[in-house]
């Protein structure tokens, strides 16, 4: 399942996160001596502003970017790890657990005791330049504390679950800024932070709360796989098109372009499958069509997002010999049309595949689409999701090709 993370709601929760852990309790009496700290410049002295404004957004940037490195390592990783396990919903399951607990653990019904502990080590004399404030940020993010352990918890286990390494890197990186932007407006309005957290301090356990309140709700709804509930939009169309993987967005890369006919391809395995009424289907029941096989799983978010693509593709080129299948190895019948009632309804066949779609199509990661052609050869193997130009650039010259090739004889 490849970067199913990367949407709108998200990224918000993820800024949101970083914004709730400045102003936990842990972190947002510290802040002044942690920018005095950093800039050597006394708290009297930032509050009568003679100190020197360029030291302090230097050494804050630095602080923070030493900040950011720890959190955008931890949730990159998170999310490579996720991605190579994450077809198991059990991953899922597990990874909303966790978020719940950490959720409880700030609500304060949950004591983890670990999350107590607060390990940053380092000495109260300035650190010595932009380097010494970055090392002093890494200290403070590699420690974590008591109160943004639970938040950036949450956050990594969102990474993990979401199936992909960019994911967690965006998300990790989002959280970041949510934590830098306050830290840095701070130093640059010391004397509006004071009278704002003497204003606000009565109401720390309130945002401790809230924040454990948000984590149940993100962690019910990644357990559930119904995340996609509050998914508003994707923010993938700006990311660069690693690993050739395409991301859905207003802008689609250019599906990879047909080969020549005649080229030697590999024959699509005649896998058995099963309709959802429960009667056996095979792939050669196809042979002549141009078949998009697309792996799909209830649980899967971009699968979903996909689907009204499909739908509308499958509709307008059935006509000139295309073939929109659904395979899910993941689930059963009853589960998919449970699914259709409720999620999405699908315009095309959907398919149930065992041990010998696993066996003979490998998909790693959901979804995974097989283009196969007219005479039951694979063209094209593609991961991840499309949006429906990615998809007509794949097809239609596989289309285009049977028209020419008939023409000719």
């Amino acid at each position: 399942m490849e970067d199913q993370g990367i949407t709108l709601f998200r990224v918000v929760i993820s800024f949101a996160a970083g914004i709730l852990s400045f102003l936990s309790p842990c972190v947002l009496p510290l802040v002044p001596g942690y920018i005095s700290l950093i800039s050597g410049v006394s708290i009297d002295s930032l509050k009568e502003g003679a100190s020197s404004r360029r030291a302090v957004i230097l050494n804050s940037l630095a602080f923070n970017a030493g900040l950011s490195v720890i959190f955008l390592l931890l949730g990159t990783t998170a999310g490579l790890v996720g991605s190579a396990i994450t077809n198991n919903p059990w991953v899922r399951i597990i990874g909303g657990l966790v978020i719940i607990a950490f959720g409880l653990q700030l609500i304060g019904l949950l004591k983890i005791t670990a999350l107590y502990k607060d390990t940053r080590k380092f000495s109260d004399s300035k650190p010595r330049g932009m380097l010494g404030s970055a090392a002093l940020g890494m200290a403070f993010a590699a420690g974590w504390t008591p109160c943004i352990g639970p938040i950036l918890g949450g956050i990594i286990g969102l990474a993990a679950t979401s199936g992909g390494w960019r994911s967690g890197l965006v998300l990790s990186a989002f959280y970041s800024a949510g934590l830098a932007v306050p830290f840095v407006l701070t130093g640059l309005g010391i004397n509006q932070f004071l009278g704002f957290y003497k204003n606000f301090r009565q109401h720390l356990h309130k945002v401790e709360v809230v924040s454990g309140v948000v984590l149940i709700l993100v962690g019910v709804l990644v357990m559930s796989g119904q995340s996609t509930l509050l998914t508003s939009g994707r923010i993938a169309a700006w990311l660069p098109n690693w690993e050739g993987k395409l991301n859905l967005g207003t802008t689609p890369a250019p599906a990879p372009p047909a080969a020549t006919a005649g080229t030697n391809f590999e024959p699509a395995p005649d896998v058995e499958f099963q309709t959802l009424a429960g009667a056996p289907f095979r792939l050669k029941e196809v042979q002549g069509q141009v078949v998009l096989l697309n792996f799909w799983a209830t649980w899967c978010i971009p699968c979903r997002e996909e689907i009204p693509e499909l739908n509308a593709l499958q509709h307008e080129l059935q006509a000139k010999g295309l073939k929109v299948i659904g395979a899910s190895t993941e689930d059963d019948a009853a589960g998919i049309n449970a699914y259709q009632e409720q999620v999405a309804k699908f315009e095309y066949d959907v398919l149930v595949g065992g041990a010998d779609a696993k066996a003979k199509l490998e998909h790693p990661q959901l979804p995974t689409t097989y283009i196969i052609d007219r005479q039951g050869r694979i063209r094209h193997k593609i991961i991840g999701a499309r949006d429906k130009a990615g998809w007509e650039a794949a097809v239609k010259p596989l289309l285009e090709e049977a028209v020419t090739a008939s023409a000719a004889n």
